[in-house]
């Protein structure tokens, strides 16, 4: 246990220090989102296009669909079962490591009539928020509803409208840009709401909880509560900043840029 917490310490300590070494930087100029994978992929959503690097910069593979509206959110925990949600037509679209279709989940003929939000589950299956009823719903392999919030306005009072979702260490984090991250557990029982507005996105590395607050990227510790700020090589203009192992991933108005620590 000691070895680990230095280990990890160290860690920590790395990639808040600001000795990052520039790979790669490609222009983008419309790119809105950004996320990773534990290998080290790099996904940019461009309009209704995404488009995934290797951790240099080197392009790899693109998906495009133009016929289901708005391309709303994208998770990779998994990187060999990509899940991409369209709410317009409440499609969940699930691509393989190259970028190709393997299957498609129609969520009204489940029964989810409104989804806003979608992820992948670590133990199988879905997470759904379902704006008709103001409940997350857990979707197993086949499709079935296992398990369900409650109506969330009754619960918290909060008029819940998320962007982004993830399901990390047995707990589920739904991010609402007004009124902050709301956390249920892996029977989607509501359990807080953490005070942090985060504007779209956020990552959890071990037991901190990484966003971007403006140009600064934050680490909420979701044990100890206590906050601080990691140093970035670059201090205006970022839409999203992500950290896998020894790399650092910023997209920024203008640009794609890759770099080691």
């Amino acid at each position: 246990m000691k070895i680990l917490l230095l280990v990890l310490s160290f860690f920590f300590f790395s990639f808040s220090d600001g000795d990052y070494t520039l790979l790669d930087g490609i222009p983008f100029k419309q790119a809105d989102f950004l996320t990773t994978d534990n290998l080290g992929n790099a996904y940019v959503i461009v309009g209704n296009q995404l488009l995934q690097f290797d951790k240099t910069g080197k392009p790899k593979a693109n998906y495009s669909e133009s016929t289901l509206g708005e391309f709303r959110s994208l998770d990779v925990s998994d990187p060999l079962k990509l899940l991409l949600f369209y709410p317009d037509f409440g499609r969940i679209i699930l691509l393989n490591a190259q970028l190709s279709v393997q299957s498609t989940i129609h969520l009204s003929q489940i029964g989810i009539a409104q989804a806003t939000i979608a992820c992948g589950s670590e133990y199988g299956g879905y997470w759904v928020f379902d704006r008709q009823d103001f409940q997350l719903k857990k979707v197993d392999l086949n499709l079935q509803t296992i398990y369900q919030s409650g109506d969330m306005l009754s619960l918290t009072g909060i008029n819940v409208n998320p962007n982004f979702m993830i399901e990390n260490n047995g707990f589920v984090y739904m991010n609402d840009p007004v009124n902050g991250i709301l956390v249920f557990d892996r029977y989607g029982t509501y359990f807080k709401t953490l005070t942090i507005k985060a504007k779209k996105s956020f990552q959890i590395i071990e037991n901190e909880l990484l966003y971007l607050s403006h140009d600064t990227l934050k680490a909420y510790h979701l044990r100890t509560q206590a906050e601080r700020e990691i140093l970035l090589p670059m201090s205006s203009g970022i839409k999203c900043a992500r950290i896998e192992s020894r790399e650092l991933y910023l997209l920024t108005n203008d640009s794609l840029a890759f770099y080691s620590f």
